[in-house]
């Protein structure tokens, strides 16, 4: 057994125990800001109507006849000349559901590559959105799903028509088709938007139980936290019912951190995957609920398989979460194939006990799993900044110049935040980033990067918070209307009205200016860095000269994002030191006050009047004080 640091501390199996319950038991928010809501069935079908030519509504499906602050939905809207034409859907599950939306313009691009066009409406007529008032056609496309969809993939779920020059914006988690519907000289810009969620049919959540661990025995300077199963599956292990020919989906990687009592962080490194689950074991209330008996004469369906989901975990003080997920996706390689010479044991043993800790002797540790499997280790990196799991080129690409800023304003004058993705691998990327660009402030309130569904109540705490949520908790639940959303998967910043005029612009001009412009240059770089195809670049390189150059660039620019933002904190903070006040008593509560160590009012004097407003709300939080 290796001494020092452990690379390290358990490893865990998650999923479904004898002790589960159904979430839907166990979860009970005591607020009126939950509101409950019914996942709705994904949308099968679209249609085009043009009501102005007496054209009804299809049986079955549903017209959206209003925008979202009530005006008529009408796809030409305010057009002199052009028909009155509305969109319709139907939602089901008996068929493949639609995956994609999107808006054709005829005379500049062609169908992209999987898509279909709406040409007619019901009645025969052409679905130019367009209508008679343009030679320029308009359509309504859409892709849909394979026959064999894997459970765990998105479809529409809902559509809304908005109209921006009326003061309209897309819903909370829709993404918006940025292509104007009306083409005509007159009126207002139309445009469509849509919501994708799980697709998933028959389902039913549990509580999410530890199955086994490894050591069996706490270690006495760090016992495992009982909650540990909670944010391995976030969402809560479910059995669920697939017809025969569903494809497989693939294992799901995500992390996770929780803060013990001493306010160390530990973290979470965690592949969530299915394995078959033999009807034998189903109470028959179960195989009711998965549709696996007959409505009818109440025989067994026999079509359908069924599965649960598990979870494998490495818990560690250190943030490898690359070096875990090559280990993790192996181990689970290795469980579904075989046989093999060593037992799985082995290997999680091995890594566990004999792998040493990178030092700075040796900076770099090259783990062999297989001939073919391999994973490095490397040392952290010593600096007086706090070790953290996050990845500031991850929050930039996902938010843009602009929005990280924005966020990080929320940040230091302690907004409640709560950030959500259907993606759970990169909520602990950009939330561990966020913390760690307010420094030289350290975040004092509620944090949970990856939240699980059963600890969804802090959302309703009256403190500042910054949470990170599986967005399929906005299908279940609105969350509490005082709360700042950022969606990771939309690139959108919801806030109630009397916060939308809190922008980045109240920052200090000068300071915010550098900011956004290194982030620009940055951010354009990042998009470089991707639109470059992968085989232009092995043209000169082995695979795996790319990937370390590759990796290198990253960690270079990962390293530019975070001195922009310290630049930032300390051209903001230039010359606290001069408003700290000297200790003249003993200490008490009177001589340990905020206002006997630090002259605020001469720190605020001292700033720019234009930014006053912004340095009274920072002044104001628990960070500052």
């Amino acid at each position: 057994m290796m001494e020092g640091p452990r690379v390290a501390d358990y490893f865990v199996v998650a999923g479904m125990t004898n002790a589960s319950k159904p979430l839907e038991e166990e979860i009970q928010f005591n607020d009126s800001c939950h509101k409950v809501a019914k996942p709705k069935a994904p949308i099968t079908e679209l249609a085009i109507i043009v009501k102005s030519l007496g054209e009804e509504v299809p049986q079955g499906y549903t017209c959206v006849e209003t925008t979202q602050s009530g005006l008529l939905a009408d796809l030409n809207n305010g057009s002199l000349m052009g028909p009155q034409i509305l969109l319709c859907y139907k939602r089901g599950r008996d068929k493949p559901p639609l995956t994609d939306l999107g808006v054709l313009y005829e005379w500049k691009e062609r169908l992209k590559h999987g898509c279909q066009i709406i040409q007619t409406t019901p009645y025969g007529r052409p679905a130019n959105i367009s209508g008679g008032t343009s030679s320029q056609r308009i359509y309504v496309t859409y892709r849909r799903a394979p026959e064999n969809i894997a459970q765990n993939s998105l479809a529409v779920t809902e559509i809304c028509i908005i109209v921006p020059s009326k003061g309209e914006t897309a819903p909370h988690t829709f993404c918006r088709v940025d292509k104007n519907l009306n083409s005509s000289m007159w009126g207002s810009a139309v445009f469509l938007c849509y919501k994708k969620s799980l697709a998933k049919t028959n389902t039913i959540a549990y509580k999410a139980g530890l199955i086994c661990r490894y050591p069996e025995e706490d270690y006495e300077s760090f016992p495992l936290p009982a909650s540990v199963p909670l944010f391995c599956l976030p969402m809560g292990t479910a059995i669920e019912c697939w017809p025969c020919n569903t494809k497989y989906p693939l294992p799901v990687f995500s992390t996770f951190v929780l803060t013990a009592a001493s306010a160390t962080k530990v973290y979470g490194a965690a592949i969530q995957f299915y394995e078959p689950l033999p009807q034998e074991k189903l109470t028959d209330k179960q195989r009711s609920q998965l549709g696996l008996v007959s409505a009818a004469d109440r025989r067994p369906i026999l079509s359908k398989t069924v599965h649960t989901s598990k979870c494998i975990c490495l818990l560690s003080h250190w943030p490898f979460f690359e070096a875990f997920r090559k280990f993790l996706t192996f181990l689970y390689r290795y469980s579904i194939s075989g046989p093999h010479a060593l037992p799985i044991e082995k290997h999680i043993c091995h890594f566990m006990h004999n792998v040493p800790f990178p030092s700075a002797q040796r900076p770099r540790i090259l783990v062999q799993q297989s001939p073919h499997d391999y994973l490095m280790l490397c040392q952290p990196v010593s600096s007086p900044l706090p070790l953290s799991g996050g990845s500031f080129t991850t929050l930039l690409q996902n938010l843009g110049p602009e929005k990280a800023i924005s966020l990080l304003l929320y940040a230091v004058t302690e907004h409640k935040i709560l950030i959500h993705s259907l993606r759970p691998a990169v909520l602990t990327s950009v939330a561990e980033a966020l913390v760690s660009m307010i420094f030289p402030f350290h975040w004092p309130c509620p944090y949970i990067p990856l939240c699980p569904l059963a600890l969804a109540d802090v959302l309703s705490a009256p403190c500042p918070f910054i949470v990170g949520v599986d967005s399929r908790y906005f299908d279940l639940y609105d969350p509490p209307s005082d709360v700042s959303c950022v969606d990771l998967d939309t690139n959108t910043i919801s806030q109630i009205d009397d916060r939308k005029s809190l922008t980045w612009k109240i920052l200090p001009k000068k300071a915010c200016k550098n900011l956004i412009n290194s982030l620009n240059n940055i951010y354009e770089q990042l998009a470089e860095m991707n639109q470059r195809p992968r085989e232009e670049a092995l043209m000169e390189l082995s695979m795996n000269d790319h990937d370390v150059n590759f990796g290198k660039r990253m960690h270079m620019l990962e390293m530019e994002i975070q001195e922009t933002f310290l630049r930032f904190m300390a051209s903001i903070l230039k010359g606290y030191r001069t408003y700290l006040l000297p200790i003249t008593e003993a200490p008490s509560e009177k001589a340990t006050d905020a206002s006997s160590l630090f002259d605020l009012q001469g720190f605020l004097k001292s700033r720019d009047r234009s930014h006053q407003k912004f340095y009274s709300l920072m002044t104001k939080t628990q960070m500052f004080i």
